[in-house]
């Protein structure tokens, strides 16, 4: 009789198929956009594996080729938009790998903390949902301490998912908490099958009334977490409408525009074509934005000159300027000499020379290309209000019963990788309705990853964020409040009525009151909830109802509390130790 399908797995070629398996995976889930299922599949095999090799003598040398394989795919995954950051492939290549072998690091650290402490939880609950609570809490540190945010971390985008209506409430740990949560799931029925004989169709009663318990429990818990996922994902059959923008009633039209001048071949648009480019827009948007380091200035002055001609003729509209800057000589500290940054200003007709709003600095630089000549801010973004006046079509009494007969635009700024980072707008006492988001990406990948990232800023504050990417082939967008919406694939202006909330509801959102502690300490309490899941009418009292229909497929039997599996020994028993159970 022929080798099963587990033994190849296990005992024949383990370290050849679980290596090719994570390298396919890595190379499919690790790009600059993670989709879930793929990342769900990579960590399910990387916990296989881990358990597999636990108390093996080669465990070593099999995590190296893990390693190998995974940081391989990753790699690959990368490289397209790594050549085009560095001008040596070569040099792109190591980089990409080096970035991807620490990520690899401190994924299998959480696996190993899964693996080597979840049995000294007394509860099975508290055992089941450790790996979820220890891999949202890796990625939390990691985007706190990493130069690049989250753009690296194991994470999956808000569109692959139905769990992106959690972060408002959660953030970005609720997202991983439920990828490793699924992770947890699925990695325990694969090792069910992996650890099934041909022999499991005879039932044997467990020899000991607590054995008994015990299974009962585990399967209790794991229906329990399975139930809570199928619950989290619900929401997401709800579709997300934006505000309707044809009233005013209780509801604040506002058109916005994203300048991109038409780029000649071999040259970049210079602040008359900005200028030019903003005059055509104005009549359409109240807020148009240019997107990072449109313009550089030598000096302050000319900066202040460039903002006087541009209030000539902009319509009452506010116009983001994000430009570039050389930094102030200072004696005493010569080596801020021709140091550059990267920064915001709002301007509008009412203002003066050199009343114009800066109201932002880039804080987060990307290494290598942005690290070594300009210098990052650490002033936190702060909130402006723009005064917004009435549509075309409504009067001014209907619009706003103030004085100006005017409503009030809360608008905040980032810009660029800042957006990578979740605690990018915690400084902020207040909802903002809109964030100005200039950026300027060198690859196709990279701006669809730092969109999404955008896109979940936006929804994490409950706010709308406008997109501007001055990339060759960066994507534009509106994105958060409903919209997710791409309009713009390099140069080409473009302009988009949106719409807010009125009055506006300037509470923060759950997450941003509480932010990454406050969700650890929900997660750990959901981990400690073990009576939630033992008294749960629903399968405490179905369970044995129930046994019936899932012990109709196999898989799911072994799962079923009530069985002894007389398992194969499908590892060489040669080796002290590997008798081990695949299964906790």
């Amino acid at each position: 009789m022929g080798d099963t399908l587990q033994s190849l797995i296990l005992a024949k070629n383990p370290t050849l198929i679980f290596g090719t398996g994570e390298f396919l995976l890595a190379s499919l889930s690790l790009t600059p956009t993670p989709t879930f299922v793929p990342l769900v599949l990579l960590i399910t095999i990387l916990r296989i594996h881990g358990l597999r090799i636990a108390c093996r003598s080669t465990r070593v040398l099999e995590l190296m080729c893990s390693w190998v394989a995974v940081t391989a795919g990753a790699s690959l995954a990368h490289y397209s938009s790594a050549t085009n950051a560095l001008s040596s492939s070569s040099q792109a290549f190591a980089a990409v790998a080096f970035m991807s072998a620490i990520t690899y690091v401190l994924a299998i650290l959480s696996i190993y903390i899964d693996i080597r402490f979840n049995r000294r939880f007394k509860t099975v609950w508290a055992q089941v949902t450790f790996l979820p609570v220890v891999w949202a809490t890796t990625w939390a540190i990691v985007s706190h301490l990493s130069p690049v945010g989250r753009l690296l971390n194991w994470s999956p985008v808000s569109s692959s998912h139905p769990f992106g209506w959690l972060l408002p409430y959660t953030g970005p740990m609720g997202i991983d908490w439920a990828v490793g949560a699924c992770a947890a799931l699925s990695s325990e029925v694969a090792a069910a099958w992996l650890m099934g004989t041909d022999n499991d169709e005879q039932p044997v009663h467990l020899s000991t009334s607590s054995g008994q318990a015990q299974s009962n429990r585990r399967s209790r818990s794991f229906l329990t977490l399975g139930t809570l996922l199928v619950a989290l994902a619900l929401p997401s059959l709800h579709v997300s409408l934006p505000a309707r923008t044809d009233t005013i009633f209780d509801t604040s039209p506002l058109g916005v525009a994203c300048a991109l001048p038409p780029v000649r071949k071999g040259q970049r648009s210079t602040l008359d074509d900005f200028i030019a480019e903003t005059r055509k827009l104005t009549s359409q948007a109240k807020v148009v934005l240019w997107p990072e380091s449109a313009v550089v200035f030598n000096s302050q002055g000319e900066r202040e000159a460039a903002f006087e001609e541009l209030r000539k003729d902009i319509q009452k509209s506010l116009i983001g300027v994000a430009f570039e800057e050389f930094v102030p000589e200072d004696p005493s500290n010569p080596s801020r000499s021709g140091v550059r940054r990267n920064g915001l200003a709002l301007v509008h007709e009412g203002q003066k020379k050199g009343e114009e709003v800066i109201q932002y600095y880039k804080r987060n630089l990307v290494p290598f290309t942005e690290s070594f000549s300009a210098i990052p801010s650490t002033e936190p973004p702060a909130i402006y209000n723009f005064e917004l006046g009435p549509p075309k079509w409504a009067t001014r009494p209907e619009w706003s019963s103030t004085p100006n007969h005017t409503r009030a635009v809360t608008i905040t700024s980032s810009i660029c990788l800042d957006f990578a980072f979740s605690s990018a707008f915690s400084s902020l006492d207040s909802r903002p309705a809109l964030i100005l988001a200039p950026a300027r990406t060198w690859d196709s990948t990279v701006s669809l990853a730092m969109w999404e990232q955008a896109k979940s800023r936006a929804n994490e504050i409950g706010s709308m964020v406008l997109w501007c990417d001055g990339g060759a082939t960066g994507v534009s967008g509106v994105g958060g409040g409903g919209f997710s919406e791409i309009m713009q694939l390099g140069s080409g202006s473009w302009t988009r009525t949106i719409s807010f909330q009125f009055p506006f509801d300037q509470r923060r959102t759950v997450y941003a009151l509480v932010g990454d502690f406050g969700v650890l300490v929900l997660l750990v309490a959901i981990m400690g909830g073990s009576s939630v899941a033992w008294y749960l009418p629903a399968l405490s009292g179905s369970l044995s109802g129930s046994r019936s229909v899932l012990q109709a497929v196999p898989l799911l039997r072994r799962l079923l509390p009530g069985r002894q599996r007389d398992q194969e020994n499908l590892i060489d028993v040669a080796v002290p130790g590997e008798r081990q159970s695949l299964l906790h």
